[in-house]
């Protein structure tokens, strides 16, 4: 293949982005039966062919997913030995996938290479990869997890839609007295209800947030509780946090669902059919455990209809997580983001925090559908509810 020639930014063609802190745009597009990309930098463009079909990229999801699923909660030294390995192999041959073109490895290597805390935006409209497990170093060398890009840098996704009710909103969340966190819950996962409610309900009852709980859903009256369902987001939430099971449909994508208590299912059609407007433009985190069959590509289908139906942005599980981590790791998290600091910072330093503390890479398996900068802004008192 012939070598692709590199431009100065300023030749060209504008391109309109947010106007928040990212250092790395890719832009990957459907060329025919193949795709492309390009690479956007301060004073650098760089076009790139990448050699995968879309059937090529199911397969590579489905493999990326298998080395996910072998991370363990609470590892031991043995373990975080014995999975480093794969998934260490499974990110390298992801990386020089997207990256055969020698020019664009390159650019992408030294543009990642120029500090710490690296920001990467990925914009497509159907190419979904862990972009966080990608692993650039030579299999050779040691290995280590902190070489996996997500431990690095900041990663986030837009999801390329013909009109999202959030695309032009503000990263600020601006937040009058406590923030407003909507809670979404399924009963049948044990660290939910041991950890995830009381943490919240903690935070409600020190005055750190307002919360709001949906209450059970009865699955043998789905048009009257989606009545209820749907009230729930007529608030204007700063904040939702779903700890729930998610599953994806192979065959009729549109009954993937969510599933709540009392067994209450929620589809992505559901959605659409029964109107669902999700007011004040949260942030919505989807902490989906214990879901077998999640990957990059479904996870982008729950993603993508929050985004529509006007979330703000959406953190999500790209793989089966435990449950018990998962409430670790939602805690974790909402320290950063309560404190005001911005989403994508908070999401790596709770991912480092885990590495660090419980030599536990499981956060890379965490992924943002979101303006990296979005945070809570306060922009009245805080002692008194509202």
């Amino acid at each position: 293949m012939a070598a692709q020639t590199s431009y100065a930014l300023a030749e060209v063609p504008p391109i309109v982005f947010q106007d928040y802190p990212v250092d790395i745009h890719l832009r990957v597009y459907r060329e025919g039966a193949r795709y492309g990309a390009d690479i956007f930098a301060v004073g650098r463009f760089q076009r790139m062919s990448i050699e995968m079909s879309p059937q090529d990229l199911v397969v590579l999801n489905r493999q990326l997913q298998q080395a996910m699923q072998d991370l363990r909660d609470q590892p031991t030294a043995a373990e975080l030995d014995a999975q480093l390995r794969p998934l260490a192999e499974a990110g390298n041959y992801a990386f020089k996938q997207v990256f055969r073109d020698h020019e664009a490895l390159v650019a992408i290597q030294e543009l990642l290479a120029l500090g710490p805390r690296v920001s990467l935006q990925v914009a497509s409209e159907d190419f979904f990869l862990p972009w966080e497990l990608f692993y650039p170093v030579d299999l050779d060398d040691p290995l280590s997890y902190e070489h996996f890009w997500g431990m690095n840098h900041i990663i986030s996704r837009v999801i390329v839609q013909e009109a999202r009710p959030g695309a032009f909103v503000s990263p600020a969340i601006p937040v009058v007295n406590r923030p407003k966190l909507g809670l979404l819950t399924y009963c049948g996962l044990p660290s939910v209800m041991e950890k995830e409610v009381p943490f919240f309900e903690k935070l409600d009852g020190d005055g750190e947030i307002d919360l709001f709980k949906l209450r059970a859903l009865d699955p043998e009256k789905k048009r009257e509780e989606f009545k209820e369902f749907r009230s729930f987001w007529e608030r204007a939430l700063n904040l939702a946090h779903f700890a729930c099971h998610a599953f994806y449909e192979d065959e009729l994508p549109n009954l993937s669902h969510i599933l709540l208590s009392d067994e209450f299912p929620i589809t992505l059609m559901d959605l659409e059919v029964y109107g669902i407007s999700i007011n004040g433009h949260p942030l919505i985190i989807l902490n989906a455990c214990e879901t077998g069959n999640l990957n990059p590509l479904y996870t982008s289908y729950f993603a993508a209809a929050f985004l529509k139906y006007g979330a703000r942005g959406v953190v999500a599980t790209e793989c089966a997580v435990p449950d018990s981590f998962a409430a670790d790791f939602a805690e974790q998290l909402y320290a950063h983001l309560l404190a005001g600091e911005p989403l994508g910072e908070s999401l790596l330093a709770t991912r480092r925090y885990f590495l660090e503390e419980y030599h536990n890479p499981s956060g890379l398996l965490y992924s943002m559908y979101a303006p990296p900068s979005i945070r809570l802004v306060h922009t009245g008192g805080r002692n008194e509810r509202q």
